[in-house]
């Protein structure tokens, strides 16, 4: 038996078969009968991805797609069952929805090679227009709302992560991040070739993996050249190129590049390569928010600064933060300075107030990316800096006009001059904010190495004009180490808002 009920609807089957032969649809059924894990078997090894993407595809494939859908035929999967498996990572096993959704991505990408040689549609695939449009448009809102920054707040953020660390290169890191619109990778991978003429070479990245550090192209082969306003070019030039303290390691078979020692000029304080997330966590979380995160059994626990020693403040140990309807106990000082010289009981102990809430590294090239936009950049010349392509759909329009349009010699000087401006600013800004604590006695200097330099000309150009007492001590040098405290007498009361905030003290 045929299996056809007449011989029209056979010959009808038939010319559908032919037809969806020429038209390179065809599916012949015991191709889908190939199970998950015999698939992924075969296209895995077949990848040619950046190391970092193919240890991502691993994990969810190891952890979520095997353990599910591993034995099971390619042609029984089902868009509903898949759709079933996403929503219960969450709400039955717990996992984080981003994790759920890029499981979700992940087994799409796998499928998508089997259409149409094994299966004729991807199962895993979400439709378009489908889901949720209050998810989605959530998603769409939080996406607009990336935290960026201005320049006053961007120089403050860049001098709280020196005051947290004591060291001037953080501060000149920050700042290079957000004009310049690098990505972490590639500021992390520059030595000292990387400067010349005015303009930064981004060739390489340094990116972290289970623990150590590669080599490679930026980000989908965005190699390019840039210009550095004159007063990044200074500040650059400050920093001194360690080598790391990478080591060479025997290669094993499909082993990227890894970093073997080298010299780099933002390298930690013990000469190893910054990690991302340890950054984030101890650096640029409270430097943005204020805030210590939570950590373990810690909850997030507010910056506290001592604003003797001028402002952002010296920073002391964290304390707990008071909890509404529970009894709060105030910083001891002389528990506080274990191992520091004892604060007096009138030390002015202040918390930092939030200068970006929610501000990443990321974040600094969103700002770079505002900033010329609000300046009017080409956008030719924005896509270049950013190392952006067209090859998006939501970009496709402009390849045209970026393919007749070149960056000329006049829109580089309009750029550099733009940020230049921005720069002269903040700097400006950040002297005027003094005149805010000037009656409270906090100290007009920064405790952050190295930012009085920058701020001295500025001081003295406004003494000049208002005749205020704001220049500072002359023969002042920058300070790479991060300076001891002096005890002067300062007010407990500060300014609301000028970054921080009074907390009452005992001893």
């Amino acid at each position: 038996m045929s299996g056809f009920q007449t011989k029209r609807a056979a010959e009808q089957y038939a010319g559908d078969q032919e037809a969806a032969i020429r038209a390179n649809r065809y599916v012949d059924p015991r191709a889908g009968a190939i199970t998950v894990q015999e698939w992924v078997n075969l296209w895995f090894p077949s990848l040619d991805l950046e190391p970092s993407t193919l240890s991502n595809y691993r994990y969810f494939i190891q952890s979520h797609i095997l353990p599910a859908f591993g034995p099971r035929p390619l042609a029984s999967l089902t868009y509903e069952e898949i759709a079933a498996w996403e929503k219960d990572l969450v709400q039955v096993h717990g996992y984080a929805r981003r994790t759920a959704v890029d499981a979700r991505a992940t087994f799409a990408t796998v499928l998508s090679d089997a259409v149409p040689g094994r299966i004729q549609i991807n199962p895993a695939a979400k439709k378009k227009a489908k889901g949720r449009k209050g998810v989605r448009r959530i998603a769409q809102a939080a996406e607009k709302k990336k935290a960026w920054a201005d320049p006053l707040a961007a120089f403050l953020y860049a001098e709280r992560c020196a005051a947290l660390t004591g060291r001037w290169v953080d501060f000149v890191k920050q700042i290079a991040f957000v004009y310049t619109g690098a990505r972490w990778s590639e500021l992390l991978a520059l030595g000292p070739g990387s400067i010349k003429d005015g303009l930064l070479n981004l060739d390489t990245k340094l990116y972290e993996l289970s623990g150590r550090f590669y080599t490679g192209h930026p980000k989908d082969g965005s190699i390019r050249v840039i210009d550095l306003p004159p007063f990044l070019v200074e500040l650059l030039s400050t920093i001194e190129a360690r080598r790391c303290t990478c080591s060479p390691r025997e290669m094993g078979p499909g082993d990227p590049p890894w970093c073997e020692g080298g010299e780099y000029l933002f390298l930690g304080p013990d000469g190893g390569h910054p990690r991302r997330s340890t950054y984030g966590r101890r650096v640029v979380r409270p430097a943005a928010d204020g805030w210590h995160p939570a950590r373990g059994n810690k909850g997030a626990m507010p910056v506290l600064a001592d604003v003797f020693n001028g402002w952002p403040g010296a920073l002391v140990a964290p304390w707990p933060a008071a909890v509404k309807g529970q009894p709060y106990e105030a910083p001891r000082l002389a528990e506080l300075s274990r191992g520091h010289k004892t604060l007096p009981s009138s030390t002015p102990i202040a918390t930092w107030l939030p200068v970006a809430r929610e501000l990443t590294v990321h974040g600094l090239r969103h700002s770079h990316q505002t900033w010329m936009a609000e300046d009017r950049i080409a956008d030719v010349l924005r896509d270049k800096r950013m190392g952006h392509t067209v090859e998006d759909d939501a970009r496709i329009a402009s390849l045209m006009r970026d393919h007749y349009t070149h960056v000329s010699e006049q829109m580089r000087a309009e750029l550099i001059a733009a940020l230049e401006r921005r720069w002269v600013k903040s700097l400006v800004d950040r002297v005027d904010l003094e005149e805010r604590w000037n009656a409270e006695g906090i100290p007009r200097r920064s405790s952050a190495p190295g930012v009085d330099d920058l701020l001295r000309p500025y001081r003295e150009s406004r003494a000049t004009k208002i005749g205020s007492p704001l220049a500072p001590k002359s023969g002042h040098r920058r300070q790479r180490k991060r300076p001891l405290p002096d005890w002067e007498t300062a007010s407990e009361q500060q300014v609301g808002d000028t970054g921080i905030e009074p907390v009452t003290s005992s001893v």
